[in-house]
């Protein structure tokens, strides 16, 4: 299973489709919100299953067949990544403002691709991926920004990025014609090594 997210954050097995069924069927697929207010998409079973492609039609016999096996899981809740947030970027210009974006701990990949870690799909003058990296080090517990395998620069507070380099709060990215503001979680008051239970430390 090849599990893919499309543009419109619906996940589906790539292996068994060319594009997202989600998006191809002739309903409209159900936005729900969870308790933390983030999106949650769900694809409606009983309407219109004579209008749905041969694929996803028995996508839909197998869900209805209350089947354990993770193959025939066809909604998403929640995020696949549950990896806990160590800090977020926050689009103050462009086509994204006002929109923030998760980062994990590790790499985070940035470009126009719906696959980036960081995907800013609404700048076409930002490479599509992994026009830049920003990541968390969790040992140092310190950020690293640095160029990603695109021929594009980037900018930290107006300054080029050639290395990588470390970043502070508030510091500003700018990728094509996006501004993003770095806004760090973990820091020197807190992590998430502190809080975790003894027998996870070992």
């Amino acid at each position: 299973m090849n599990l893919t997210r499309c543009e419109n954050g619906h996940f589906y097995d790539s292996d068994r489709f060319d594009s997202c069924p989600h998006c191809n069927q002739a309903s409209v697929s159900t936005v729900l919100q969870n308790d933390e207010g983030e999106k949650e998409y769900t694809m409606p079973l009983e309407s219109q299953e004579e209008a749905q492609p041969a694929g996803l039609k028995g996508l839909i016999g197998e869900a209805k067949g209350v089947s354990d096996d993770a193959q025939n899981t066809i909604g998403y809740f929640g995020d696949v990544d549950s990896e806990p947030v160590v800090g977020w970027l926050v689009a103050i210009s462009g086509g994204h403002f006002g929109e923030d974006f998760r980062l994990k701990t590790g790499r985070n990949f940035i470009g126009r691709s719906p696959e980036m870690d960081v995907a800013l799909t609404g700048d076409a003058s930002i490479s599509r991926d992994k026009h830049a990296i920003i990541l968390y080090e969790p040992k140092g517990n310190m950020f690293l920004v640095q160029p990603g395998a695109s021929k594009e620069l980037f900018y930290v507070n107006e300054k080029v990025v050639l290395s990588a380099m470390e970043i502070a709060a508030y510091d500003i990215l700018a990728l094509g014609e996006t501004n993003l503001m770095f806004i760090p979680w973990c820091s020197d008051k807190f992590n998430w090594d502190s809080v975790k239970p003894a027998e996870e430390k070992q």
